[in-house]
């Protein structure tokens, strides 16, 4: 037996903060947790060169206008920080249950950005369905984005610079504060890599004007396809057991799907009872304007994407079709096939019902229906924990099973408006679902033009709840409506709040 592991584990604790070891993990002072990397996977980066897996990087230039947020200065105009390579170098040892590999983006002058010993299987779907729920699932999985963000300041990525750089590219590495990895939603495989870049130069001006939304501006932007026999098998390795083709055409898997009936009786407790709550506006029926919730809507209500003119209110954008940009098999966005939607559908979205989950003692746990006489279909929106909204945050969440928020930390903390779905039980895993409202069928809510929802408090009151749902890519809201909950509700919810605070 090793000293460190004689050492009481308070004292180790002790020893790692004292020392200034806040990156070295748990798993790490335990030898008998650390194993060699599954054969299959280490046979595939065998077929590499040195064992590095090389894959081939693209990135829009300049004038590429549907690249969402700002662009720093140095962002396309040359050849500095496009990536054009990715190398992938497979970590000889691993914690159990990870696969380390160390990820670099390249550009042709070998200028480099570093990731170490990141956990790919992070980046890789969890299917947390049974029998033929899992066909939904795989689509709200692989067809929806999401992925980790890393942070300069924790030392999470490092930025190397070819011999003899130039001012310009020290001072772009210095604006660079940023990272992310992302699986995209357009196939399998399809990957992104993002590097953000923090510019106060033109604070004071900015402050003065009503595009001040923040300071971080894209400094470069990739698309690249992940190795296909690797993806694969990291699949199979998150998800033993799993048998399916991830190759399948789309509308073809689409069409099993839609013949899928959900059993929510899977996917949550049963419902206790439900809550008394009073709708106070529909924004349809208010014709409230439509305004972005985001940065990110603010940007691609600037660059235009809804093709066919700027939907002002909640009652406009249902009356007739919308027609956007979509993207290509490439990864950019494009005018030239655009997506129509017909969302007229939703005007008869006009009930909400609350009902409470019977969950471990308390009644903060809800399923929230989107419903209403005359609609076709349902939003079921459940397993949501009300005292983990806060006021002035959206909480948001894509459509799917224990569904993904868009990026997250790659060292998270829990318990957060962003939930980490790796690490919520198995009984609390929320879900955004489209369905028929008369027999639970799975409708592809993609083909409807929506693709997220958000759920906010109006006020620090935290007595009435504020939903929203997102079109296509996020665009823009296009459904909204405040209900009002009940007063034991809000105590209820209040006091499990404070539960959180410890």
């Amino acid at each position: 037996m090793s000293l460190v592991q004689k050492l009481p584990p308070l004292f180790i604790v002790f020893l790692m903060l004292f020392t200034g070891c806040h990156s070295v993990k748990w798993n790490s002072l335990n030898s008998s947790s650390i194993e060699l990397p599954p054969e299959k996977i280490q046979s595939i980066f065998n077929q590499f060169a040195n064992g590095i897996m090389v894959l081939e990087a693209n990135s829009p230039g300049k004038d590429y206008k549907y690249d969402i947020g700002e662009k720093d200065e140095l962002y396309g105009d040359n050849i500095l920080f496009r990536f054009t390579r990715v190398e992938l170098k497979l970590l000889d040892k691993t914690p159990k249950g990870k696969l380390l590999v160390d990820i670099s983006f390249i550009d042709s002058l070998s200028n480099s950005v570093d990731l170490h010993s990141i956990d790919l299987l992070r980046l890789i779907p969890k299917f947390d369905t049974q029998g033929d729920m899992i066909y939904p699932e795989i689509i709200e999985e692989e067809y929806n984005r999401f992925g980790y963000t890393f942070r300069k300041e924790h030392g999470e990525f490092l930025i190397q610079l070819s011999d003899e750089p130039s001012d310009e590219l020290r001072e772009a590495k210095n604006r660079a504060y940023r990272c992310q990895v992302v699986n995209n939603c357009l196939a399998p495989t399809k990957w992104e890599f993002s590097l953000i870049s923090e510019d106060y130069s033109d604070f004071k001006t900015r402050k003065k004007g009503s595009n001040n939304l923040n300071q971080n501006k894209i400094l470069s932007h990739s698309w690249f396809y992940l190795n296909a026999e690797l993806y694969n098998e990291l699949v199979r390795l998150k998800n033993p057991g799993f048998t399916h083709d991830l190759g399948m055409e789309y509308d073809q898997l689409s069409d099993i799907a839609e013949n899928v009936t959900i059993d929510f009786e899977q996917l949550r407790s049963p419902i206790k009872y439900r809550v008394a709550t009073e709708i106070s506006e529909i924004g349809y029926q208010s014709k409230r304007k439509i305004e972005p919730l985001d940065n990110e809507q603010y940007y691609k209500k600037e660059f235009e994407l809804f093709m066919d003119g700027t939907k002002e209110t909640y009652e406009t954008i249902l009356e007739t079709p919308v027609k956007t940009t979509q993207f290509t098999d490439a990864g950019y966005y494009t005018e030239l096939t655009p997506k129509d939607f017909n969302l007229d559908w939703m005007r008869h979205l006009d009930s909400i019902h609350v009902d409470i989950i019977n969950h471990k003692g308390t009644d903060a746990y809800v399923e929230i229906t989107l419903t209403g006489q005359w609609t076709p279909y349902k939003i079921n929106i459940g397993n949501i924990d009300l005292s983990l909204l806060s006021e002035q945050k959206l909480y948001g969440l894509l459509f799917g099973f224990n569904t993904y928020p868009k990026n997250r930390r790659y060292n998270p903390v829990q318990s957060t408006i962003a939930y980490d779905a790796d690490l919520l039980p198995n009984d609390v895993k929320p879900y955004v679902l489209l369905t028929g409202k008369e027999n639970d069928k799975w409708i592809n809510n993609q083909y409807k033009g929506i693709e997220k929802i958000y759920i906010t408090y109006e006020s620090m009151e935290k007595d009435v709840l504020e939903i929203y749902v997102l079109s296509y890519e996020r665009i823009t809201p296009v459904w909204m409506a405040k209900v009002k909950l009940p007063k034991d509700i809000q105590e209820k919810v209040r006091i499990r709040k404070g539960l959180y605070n410890y």
